[in-house]
């Protein structure tokens, strides 16, 4: 049976994960979009779910911005 990852092994991975998707902007400001959702979460009672959502957090950020350059 496959090891369940820790949280931040799991935000970690999100990071990389949004810096190959989002190649153009800086990874220090994916990191900080990432920290900033991850930390909105730090008093959730389910922890199951932290990683997808703060990556979907930071995904949407990303995309707005996105969109407003063009």
């Amino acid at each position: 049976m496959a090891e369940k990852k820790s949280e931040r092994a799991a935000i970690d991975d999100v990071i990389t994960r949004l810096k190959k998707k989002y190649p153009e902007a800086s990874g220090k400001h994916i990191e900080k979009l990432v920290e900033e959702n991850y930390d909105s979460f730090k008093n959730a009672r389910l922890r199951d779910y932290i990683a997808v959502l703060v990556e979907h957090g930071a995904k949407s950020a990303l995309q707005n911005e996105k969109r407003k350059k063009k």
